[in-house]
């Protein structure tokens, strides 16, 4: 306790003001013998008990008000912890920023730390009085700020007592910028923001400062807990693996302790909400380390939902990640050798083969067969159901190689599997006739063939690379060139020696160039046959006329091109998103696309959002969970929609503040000062001491009233 004026305290020697007047002022009665007083003796002893009682209590009265009197001039106070900054009531203008991150879900006491916050809010709100101005901003990542400042604080009560941690992290970069917005608008001259933040560090941005020099009072509220440890489950990854069987495959779970203290863990691998592996894993202080699962996807499900959860902290929100666990689609080929030879790898079919089927893999993703020119007369409809008779059906993809030209029966055989919704793959060759190829191949081509050039022809042995041809200008985006890199060394560095010319185009629609060579001829031609699909590579699939089955980009040409045909490419590519971000979601030769969020929220895409089109983008998802679509095609071999899911997760959350004694720094260029560092609040005694004066004062003019004041009788 201290005194604001230490010097009035001179006063107290008054106490000796009452006291002498108590000792001067009593009268001592005369002795005064009389034998009939006798009888009063007994009376006259029990009224002087009482008197000298009375005369005792009015002492103290008075010593006591003479005590108050200096004390309440010397104007004691005291201090204490303040558990909230001062909030002045009156007419104002404020807003009231609230962290409603995922993080704001972290458990304190059993509750989410956003219950203290919003607990906190109402008493700021409550403190503000009915004449202020006000309006609740969150910091969640996308979420709706308010338009204006408002006086229904009923109505702001219930929006505190309904908010809700979001899967989103915090942009309270964002929020201050648009609370400045909303005080800027307003005609008070006392303008406060209350900025009551769980983790302020990953929310604000320093390249960004949400207003400037003249910007309001920022007041930081900090009832963040002394310590907020937090293990999370970073990422998750899913392979095949052949070593664990044909249905076998691998889960890498990446796991991060966010805390100074070491953490034992116990982690579970869930398929289709059934745990089929456990394990354990030790992490030192903010340690980051990855834990392998294996096992095998339920019998008869080529797909199913997965996750990997970690025994729960405070933070349930990061601690199980879900991953989509599929087997690749088979894709089934046929591909007819135009130019067998005996020794392997001079074979027409050598290098594709190894391509499609690397190590001749049963996980490989493609089934082949392989078949000479001469054995396509088994496609013959009057040969079907007859020995060694070929079911078009039981194919997604033809590839033609080198393969001279068909009968015309034959050819409009295959023209109709391929309107049906087949994949053919047309490749030329020493035994391809351009003129012959016009007379009855052209129902399956989308462009018709000239006679091939060769670029070295009478060059020397040394000039023959420089005059090579080599691939540019691929369509980047189109899915057959999705695996490679930027600069695509992978097929820029091939070698093409000789090619063939295109003539005019045939009666294919959606007919596009997919890549060129470096004098300008078409290397990839694409057309659509019904619904079906046509590619004409205008050089040889072997190493005849190039080198490109020798680099690495012909491995994953050739198995992108088939999954391309087929339609059988990946559900969407990376199926984990972060909660907030945005899908890029490939339409390919989509009619229609459903996406549902795991809020019941979705999106449609067809006609003009996506004639034309590689991709349809999502808008940001604001919950975590599945994303699931419906993919409509129109060829009749796939009549049904196919289902597609991705996951939205949230970010890993480090709850790592800028300390507690200094809470959030000030926004950038703003002049005013976080809270102060003193975390005390006086409280002035001497109003409660005046009070106390009063009180006693009125007793003693009672007692005056009654006769108090002449004690003798």
């Amino acid at each position: 306790m201290g005194f604001l004026a230490p010097l009035m305290l001179a006063g107290l020697a008054a106490l000796a003001v009452p006291i002498a007047i108590h000792l001067i002022g009593r009268r001592r009665a005369k002795i005064v013998k009389f034998a009939a007083l006798d009888f009063l003796l007994a009376t006259k002893r029990r009224t002087a008990r009482r008197l000298r009682l009375r005369e005792r209590l009015l002492l103290i009265v008075r010593v006591v008000a003479c005590a108050a009197v200096a004390l309440a001039l010397a104007k004691p106070f005291t201090s204490c912890e303040r558990k909230g900054p001062q909030v002045t009531r009156g007419p104002q203008a404020a807003v009231l920023v609230i962290d409603d991150s995922f993080a704001a879900g972290y458990l304190v006491d059993g509750k989410p730390w956003l219950s203290r916050a919003t607990a906190e809010a109402r008493r700021i709100l409550q403190q503000l009085g009915p004449e202020a101005e006000v309006a609740i901003v969150r910091t969640a990542e996308g979420a709706d700020h308010p338009t204006e400042l408002t006086r229904d604080h009923l109505r702001l009560r219930d929006q505190l007592l309904a908010l809700e941690p979001s899967a989103r992290p915090a942009d309270t970069t964002r929020a201050l910028g648009r609370a400045a917005q909303l005080l800027a608008a307003s005609s008070h001259l006392r303008k406060t923001v209350y900025l009551v933040s769980l983790a302020a560090r990953t929310g604000l941005r320093p390249d960004a400062p949400p207003w400037g020099k003249d910007g309001p009072e920022l007041v930081v509220l900090d009832v963040r807990p002394a310590k907020l440890p937090n293990v999370a489950v970073t990422s998750l990854r899913v392979d095949a693996e052949p070593g664990a069987g044909s249905r076998g495959v691998a889960f890498d779970a990446e796991v991060a302790n966010f805390s100074d203290t070491p953490a034992k863990l116990e982690l579970s691998l869930s398929i289709a909400d059934r745990v089929v592996a456990r394990g354990q894993l030790d992490l030192a202080p903010n340690e980051k380390r990855s834990k392998r699962f294996l096992a095998s996807l339920p019998a008869g499900a080529r797909a199913s939902d997965a996750s990997v959860s970690i025994n729960g902290d405070a933070l349930p929100i990061d601690d199980r990640r879900w991953v989509r666990a599929s087997l690749r689609d088979e894709v089934r080929v046929l591909l007819v050798d135009g130019d067998p030879r005996t020794v392997r790898h001079d074979d027409e079919l050598f290098y594709v083969e190894a391509a499609l089927r690397p190590g001749d893999r049963e996980d490989s993703g493609t089934q082949i067969r392989s078949i000479t020119s001469e054995e396509l007369a088994g496609i013959d409809p009057k040969a079907k159901g007859t020995s060694g008779a070929i079911e078009l059906e039981n194919f997604d993809v033809i590839v033609l190689a080198n393969v001279a030209a068909l009968p015309i029966e034959r050819v409009n055989v295959i023209a109709q599997w391929v309107r049906a919704g087949g994949g053919i793959l047309i490749a030329p060759g020493d035994q391809v006739d351009p003129a012959a190829y016009d007379r009855t191949m052209l129902p399956l081509m989308p462009q018709s063939l000239r006679d091939p050039i060769d670029t070295t022809w009478g060059a020397q042995a040394e000039d023959k690379d420089s005059r090579a041809l080599h691939l540019v200008k691929w369509e980047a985006d189109h899915p057959i060139f999705t695996p490679f890199s930027k600069t695509g060394r992978e097929l820029a560095d091939a070698r093409f020696f000789k090619i063939s010319l295109l003539g005019p185009t045939t009666a294919t629609a959606d007919r596009k160039v997919l890549a060129r060579f470096t004098n300008g001829a078409a290397a990839l031609v694409e057309g659509s046959i019904g619904s079906g699909r046509t590619i004409l590579y205008t050089s040889t699939l072997d190493r005849d006329w190039n080198d490109l089955p020798i680099h690495p980009g012909f491995l994953p040409l050739m198995q992108q091109a088939m999954r391309h045909l087929a339609r059988k490419h990946a559900a969407f590519g990376d199926t984990t998103h972060t909660v907030g971000s945005s899908v890029a979601l490939p339409s390919g030769d989509l009619k229609k696309l459903e996406v549902r969020g795991p809020d019941g929220l979705g999106a449609v895409f067809e006609g003009d959002r996506l004639v034309g089109r590689s991709s349809g983008a999502l808008q940001p998802h604001r919950a975590a969970g599945d994303l699931s679509g419906d993919r409509h095609r129109s060829d009749r071999r796939n009549p049904r929609a196919r289902r597609a899911r991705l996951r939205g997760e949230p970010r890993p959350a480090r709850l790592r503040s800028r300390g507690r004694d200094r809470g959030a720094p000030p926004p950038s260029g703003a002049g005013n000062s976080p809270a102060p560092a003193d975390h005390t609040r006086r409280i002035e005694l001497w109003h409660a001491l005046a009070a106390a004066l009063l009180l006693l004062l009125w007793p003693r003019a009672c007692w005056s009233n009654a006769g108090g004041g002449n004690l003798e009788t």
